[in-house]
């Protein structure tokens, strides 16, 4: 911001032009983050007192002692948010070049 005003920058692109795309990667990892409490806040929510949805039927298949049924289940539910947070990674890194935290280190 030191560097923007010292060259001459107004209010609005300062604002439009550095403040903004500076918080933007920070604000998209958060919603990464957040978004990997909420799988775990769905599927306890689900646990409790619900006749349908995953974990009712992870729940019943453990009742019935089908337990490959409910290795699949879990196993289908950690692809899908790894998978989600990968893809999210990869569109962070695309959509913030600049932001060197998003990438990958060798």
């Amino acid at each position: 911001m030191e560097a923007a005003l010292t060259l001459g920058t107004k209010n609005a692109k300062l604002l439009t032009r550095v403040v903004i795309p500076g918080i933007l990667p920070d604000l998209y990892r958060d919603q990464r983050i957040l978004l990997g409490w909420a799988w775990t806040y769905l599927i306890v929510a689900e646990l409790i007192g619900t006749t349908s949805g995953i974990t009712w039927f992870i729940t019943l298949q453990a009742r019935y002692q089908h337990f490959a049924n409910v290795y699949a289940a879990i196993i289908i539910i950690g692809i899908l948010g790894v998978g989600t947070d990968m893809t999210l990674a990869l569109l962070g890194r695309r959509f913030f070049p600049w932001d060197r935290s998003l990438v990958k280190s060798n």
